[in-house]
């Protein structure tokens, strides 16, 4: 064999000390920043979309209030499409639709509403019921 057995039993032992010091170091937990050196990180909103739609009804109604969010939009005795521009905050905004029909007589009634987001593909909900309509949704 060549070289000193001594030499190479330091050589090993040094590896081996090294390879610990990184198994120390991987498997100790951190220690927390104290609050002076912690960067706040606050997520902001984001910005709101705008937003066309438009509401097409398959009756005359008596009266009907659109929400978006807080934000409303309301038309009584109209059988004509409700039409408007919105903004809307976030990905997934709530929609809540109220329709009483002016006609009372049973049957099946519908409201088709469409949704134009600016940048995006625009999405068709149809909201429909025996009667009255009072119902929300999530795109």
């Amino acid at each position: 064999m060549r070289g000193s057995p001594l030499l190479r039993t330091l050589l090993i032992f040094g590896a081996l000390l090294l390879a610990g010091l990184g198994l120390f170091r991987l498997t100790t937990p951190t220690k927390p920043t104290s609050p002076s050196q912690a960067v706040p990180t606050q997520k902001l909103p984001p910005p709101p979309s705008s937003a066309t739609f438009e509401l097409i009804l398959s009756a005359t109604a008596k009266s009907v209030t659109l929400d978006f969010d807080g934000i409303s939009f309301t038309r009584e005795n109209t059988a004509s499409p409700l039409e408007g521009r919105v903004g809307i905050p976030g990905d997934h905004p709530l929609v809540s639709l109220k329709v009483i029909w002016a006609d009372t007589s049973p049957g099946h009634r519908f409201a088709k509403l469409r949704l134009d987001r600016s940048g995006r593909d625009s999405i068709e909900h149809v909201f429909s019921a025996p009667g009255d309509i009072d119902d929300i949704w999530e795109p």
